[in-house]
């Protein structure tokens, strides 16, 4: 048997792509171009034994163009994200370090991931941490208490949903900006993120009246986390969010006051 066979992770080549494509994704703000380059080549390279590739860094800085330095790196962050486990290997000849096997390995499932999707639940500790303030009353216009049902319903176990499913808890902008870039997990988490730092400045705000607001806070924090800006999306999102709430809510008082002058003015 060859010896690659034995760290054989996928059944076949469709399987590894469709591991490839889904490790990519969930950690799109957590990859640089290059890790991700780097990411794809050794993938290109374990297709006989799907999952499995043997090569040695310099030959890897070669095929992408980047210095060997970097691509260590690259392999550590690859390894660290558990996208990739490096196997040391020992040269037959003189009993030297050899290259490294690496094996790209199975996409976790959502039970297995540590428990980032319970945020909503235990928020309470993680706004105290943050500085942020945890919402009031909800008012009978927002649809968070359905994404709350969502959260309830059977199906929603340890795999991870398509977006479609909260296509109806959410504000049709809103949900098509996000659905863009991320399925239903991470969603109703951003969306929780808009709903806390709306309802800090004030609940009675109307998402689906000032959709457009929140929507370019949501698109400049992505373009700024693709350019390597952001560290925290949550909280960058937050403040974003809080600041365009607290612009509508300047422009609604604001509209009122006019509103109340001309009234004074008509009975006058």
């Amino acid at each position: 048997m060859h010896y690659l066979a034995e760290h054989q992770t996928f059944d076949s080549t469709a399987e590894l792509n469709a591991a490839v494509y889904e490790h990519i994704k969930r950690n799109t703000f957590s990859l640089t171009p290059t890790q991700k380059t780097t990411f794809k080549t050794i993938a290109r390279y374990a297709v006989k034994f799907p999952g499995v590739a043997h090569l040695k860094a310099e030959t890897l800085a070669s095929l992408i163009g980047k210095s060997v330095k970097t691509v260590r790196r690259a392999l550590n962050q690859l390894e660290e994200l558990e996208i990739i486990k490096k196997i040391p290997t020992t040269r037959k000849v003189n009993g030297g370090r050899g290259a490294n096997i690496f094996v790209i390995l199975p996409v976790k499932q959502q039970a297995e991931i540590s428990n980032d999707q319970s945020i909503m639940s235990t928020r309470g500790d993680h706004e105290k941490q943050d500085g942020t303030s945890s919402p009031g009353t909800k008012t009978k216009n927002e649809p968070s208490n359905s994404i709350k049902q969502f959260k309830k319903q059977k199906h929603y176990q340890d795999t991870e949903i398509p977006a479609a499913a909260l296509r109806n808890s959410i504000p049709e902008a809103i949900f098509s900006a996000m659905s863009r870039y991320f399925e239903a997990d991470n969603i109703y988490k951003y969306y929780g993120v808009l709903l806390r730092a709306k309802a800090s400045v004030d609940n009675s705000i109307i998402l689906e009246h000032h959709s457009e607001e929140f929507v370019n806070v949501w698109h400049a924090a992505i373009l700024k986390t693709k350019q390597g800006c952001v560290r925290n999306l949550k909280n960058y999102l937050y403040v974003g969010f809080r600041q365009a709430a607290i612009e509508i809510k300047r422009r609604l008082n604001q509209n009122k006051s006019l509103i109340q002058k001309f009234r004074d003015f008509l009975e006058d």
